[in-house]
């Protein structure tokens, strides 16, 4: 215990000499930062009289234009960077100008454009006509046409300068074949917004739910053309979006000064490409892919009489297969995306005299009763309008679905077609007339819209129907006697039971005045007399033993 208060401050010693070794290193190792220094001229002029017109070279490799005419030349000098955002020179305006001019002309190799742009920075600058002339004089023989190149350049600057850059994509899904995507650029200039043209700047897009061509999802595009792109969802709609983003550009007003360390020229440097753009946009569509309808079909009766309608029952389902949509497919309308239509064709074949064998297509000369049209709208459970039935016979149905019947438009090209074999078992209907009127039609056989056969005996003269009393007389009679036969069984029942336990003594348990089995004895008074008489005691004219059952319906 004694002991931890010297640890804890042992501790900290050591820990605070290591700081301070770290410091101390930090300081005694470091590098010390380079200056940068302005160590001679760029392209430009040196009048007679030694004064210089053009841009002037830092020992980093920069260049750029003076902006403070009068003052001390940055040549050996020594100058740091700035932002001049920051130091509140110039309006947005301004610094678009500047940043402009340095961008477009600073970093020529030509004199005489060199000359003329720092010319027209000293004009933006404040410089007046008097002066800027008497400067271009410095171009000695090309003084004429650095000042009109001068005056050229500030009119540029101040309606082509610039205060950013957008983008903008552009994606939009197709029900047919690939979608495609655009990415446009417009720069925010000083005399308004300015698109810029096909192919201006390489943009790359990433995109989601979505490749190009080569089965990627990140390429770059040339700016304002369009790229097919292939959605990737497996749903009826899908949605891809796609995200863009620019390098470094040559637009806004982002621009590098090098201050001096003493009283001189600050320098507009040279900066070329310092805005960039994003972008990103989401489309949702109909799925491209085509979809491939099926039938499965069933007639409404297996066997009817002639004249009787029938119609067909369709389930239907989509394959799901390569390169095949599978669900339902969809179209875009102004109430948004909905179902394409689809129209199936039903067809009644008949009547045949012999039953009706499979075949893959119907065959030629096939009797024909009618064909129907049902309009579909996706999966499930359709019934056709009916067909009558005209004579005896075997009948057939066949579907089918022809996309031509839908409008391109409206995802007709995206549907596949369809159809139905001969002679399917479950489609087939046998017409067929009863023998004779009055009897009953055979088993199975559907009566559809038909009057049922007579089967009821009626009296000629009156009409009245005798059936009726004939079965409620035959009922109760069968009733009568089920329950007499079933009175008669109990009764026998009992009797056997009875006679059973009588079997075990000649005189009945407790009339003697002696007990039975399983019974005391009687304490009567009274001493009964009586005589045998066929296997039983008689009593006043009574017999002793079991009495048999009465049933109470006979």
């Amino acid at each position: 215990m004694t002991h931890r208060p010297f640890t804890l401050i042992t501790t900290l010693c050591l820990a605070g000499l290591a700081v301070f070794l770290g410091i101390l290193q930090s300081v005694l190792c470091a590098t010390p930062a380079r200056a940068l220094s302005a160590d001679g001229h760029g392209p430009g002029y040196l009048s007679p009289d030694g004064f210089w017109i053009g841009a002037y070279h830092f020992d980093d490799g920069a260049v750029g234009f003076c902006l403070n005419p009068g003052k001390r030349a940055p040549v050996g000098l020594e100058y740091s960077y700035a932002d001049p955002a920051g130091m509140g020179w110039w309006t947005p305006e301004q610094s678009a100008v500047f940043a402009y001019i340095a961008r477009s002309w600073a970093g020529s190799g030509d004199r005489l454009t060199a000359a003329a742009g720092q010319l027209a920075t000293w004009m933006y600058a404040g410089m007046s006509e008097a002066d800027a002339q008497a400067h271009a004089g410095r171009a000695g023989a090309d003084t004429d046409a650095v000042y009109a190149r001068a005056l050229d350049m500030v009119a540029e600057a101040t309606t082509r300068g610039s205060t950013g850059i957008r983008a903008a994509v552009v994606i939009e899904l197709a029900e047919n074949g690939p979608g495609r995507v655009r990415v446009e650029l417009t720069v925010d200039r000083l005399a308004g917004p300015d698109l810029l043209a096909a192919g201006a700047h390489p943009v790359s897009v990433t995109l989601t739910g979505a490749t190009f061509d080569d089965g990627t999802a990140i390429a770059t595009i040339p700016s304002g053309t369009d790229v097919a792109i292939h959605p990737t969802g497996t749903e009826a709609s899908v949605a891809s979006s796609a995200t863009a983003a620019t390098g470094n550009l040559p637009y806004g007003d982002r621009l590098t000064v090098a201050l001096p360390t003493v009283d001189a020229q600050a320098v507009l440097i040279a900066q070329p490409s310092t805005a960039t753009a994003h972008a990103e946009a989401t489309a949702t569509g109909p799925s491209p892919l085509p979809f491939q309808p099926r039938v499965e079909t069933q007639t409404s009766a297996a066997v009817a009489l002639p004249g009787a309608p029938v119609t067909d029952r369709l389930a239907v389902t989509v394959d799901d297969g390569d390169g095949l949509l599978p669900t339902w497919g969809v179209t875009s309308s102004d109430e948004g995306l909905v179902p394409v239509t689809a129209v199936v064709e039903s067809t009644l074949h008949g009547p045949f005299a012999d039953p009706i064998a499979r075949e893959e297509t119907v065959p030629d000369g096939a009797p024909t009763v009618c064909t129907v049209e049902t309009t579909v709208t996706g999966i499930g459970e359709y019934t056709t309008p009916p067909c009558a039935l005209p004579a005896d016979g075997y009948y057939v149905w066949t579907e089918r679905i022809d996309p031509s019947l839908t409008d391109p438009s409206a995802g007709g090209t995206r549907l596949q077609p369809w159809t139905s074999a001969f002679g399917i078992a479950s489609e087939v209907t046998h017409a067929q007339t009863p023998a004779a009127m009055g009897t009953t039609p055979a088993a199975g056989l559907a009566v559809v819209d038909a009057h049922p056969a007579g089967t009821a005996a009626q009296l000629a003269d009156t009409g009245t129907d005798i059936l009726a009393p004939t079965l409620w007389g035959t009922g109760a009679s069968i009733s009568g006697a089920a329950l007499l036969v079933a009175g008669r069984l109990r009764m026998s029942r009992r009797g056997r039971r009875h006679g059973r336990r009588s079997a075990r003594s000649r005189v009945p348990a407790g009339l003697d005045g002696t007990s039975g089995p399983g019974r005391p004895a009687r304490r009567s008074g009274r001493r009964l007399s009586g005589r045998w008489l066929s296997g039983r005691w008689l009593f006043g004219r009574r017999l002793s033993g079991p009495r048999r059952g009465r049933s109470t319906w006979v």
